[in-house]
């Protein structure tokens, strides 16, 4: 990954977004910068001795608020989408060293008025990092030990107008960079920042126009679900085998009983082969089947076409011992108008993430 064409790209991409925003007035264009400063959570024993530094960096982003009927209902609120991009130094230049990241985001309005807007924004994308882990030169660092991890961060920020178009932002911010479990050690990096920061919109941005979401619920009958996944992930190298990286798959299905508007429960079950445990499985000689088998129960939050599932799975099958006989997992997805719902997933046992996938899933609706 060559990081020099980043400012390129962003610069592709704002000219692009200048051209759309200037061609519709429901458009708005918004150019921002932020700088932060925060502090690392030591979430394991392992990563506690390097936990007592302070990150801090500085983040450019750029995206568009679209003020039709059509956006409006994606969230069923005014949002922003963009890509947000910078440096973060985890001040330790010789262990930690810092990371370039690139993200997309969306920012749903929670409140606004003439003066103050009150916003909640959340993303993802790719980061790069300058020292990683190696097992010679650099053993302290289990945070990261592939180059290239995954960040995702979670906001909610105050903007507050100065001049037509103009806002001072503060943001609390939480954010997390893993890997997702392709490759150990990774125990990632939960470290929440304050960020203080200035944007500004073009055409001057007024959230006069007024939609209404159906907040009544028709819909009271019990579904299912059914879907997939996959996930890739490494096998780390030994004196005998070299590395090896590995393609998992898994099925699901649920049924889920809503209970508002923007909130349903589910259970179900779901069944994952994970090819990196076969490997090893292959390589102990032990003969023993991959696949596991759990029941879960979680809750789905819905705004709008944005659908955020959290559920617990306990193992019901699992020849090859797991961490624990409980694991969390965690769905993001977007609804399509056809029932389906696509998106990427994470898998935890506890603090320590085993998949990071994509998953796809369809809602079977009785009539």
């Amino acid at each position: 990954m060559n990081i020099r064409k980043l400012p390129v790209l962003i610069f592709v991409f704002a000219l692009c977004l200048l051209c759309k925003a200037q061609s519709d007035s429901s458009i708005h264009l918004c150019t921002g910068f932020h700088a932060h400063y925060g502090f690392i959570i030591p979430h394991s024993e392992v990563i506690r001795p390097l936990s007592y530094s302070n990150p801090y960096g500085y983040l450019f982003d750029i995206g568009l608020l679209n003020k039709s009927d059509e956006s409006w209902r994606v969230f069923n609120s005014w949002w922003m989408a963009g890509l947000q991009t910078g440096y973060f130094s985890f001040d330790n230049r010789d262990t930690l060293g810092g990371t370039f990241i690139l993200t997309a985001f969306a920012e749903p309005v929670l409140a606004g008025n003439k003066k103050f807007i009150l916003a909640v924004r959340g993303g993802g994308g790719i980061s790069y990092h300058t020292r990683i882990y190696d097992e010679i030169t650099n053993p302290a660092n289990q945070f990261f030990c592939t180059r290239i991890s995954f960040p995702v961060y979670v906001s909610l920020k105050i903007k507050y107008s100065v001049i037509p178009g103009g806002y001072l932002t503060l943001s609390g911010f939480y954010n997390h960079i893993s890997n997702g479990g392709i490759k150990q050690p990774n125990y990632g990096m939960n470290f929440p920042t304050i960020s203080l920061g200035i944007e500004y919109y073009n055409p001057a941005l007024t959230l006069d126009r007024i939609y209404t979401a159906d907040t009544r619920l028709t819909d009271r009958k019990v579904h299912m679900m059914t879907g997939i996944l996959t996930a890739y992930k490494v096998v780390d190298r030994t004196e005998i085998y070299p590395e090896k990286g590995t393609l998992s798959y898994g099925l699901y299905i649920r049924v889920l009983k809503m209970l508002r508007t923007c909130y349903s429960l589910n259970g179900g079950a779901e069944m994952i082969a994970d090819n990196a445990i076969k490997e090893e499985i292959k390589r102990a000689g032990t003969g023993l089947d991959h696949k596991r088998v759990a029941l879960t129960l979680g809750q789905d939050f819905y705004m709008g076409r944005i659908v955020f599932t959290q559920y617990l799975g306990a193992y019901v099958y699992s020849p090859y011992k797991a961490r624990q006989m409980v694991y969390q997992k965690y769905e993001l997805g977007y609804m399509f108008r056809n029932r389906l719902t696509a998106g990427f997933f994470l898998k935890a046992h506890t603090s320590d993430a085993e998949l990071m996938g994509v998953t796809m899933r369809y809602v079977w609706k009785r009539n």
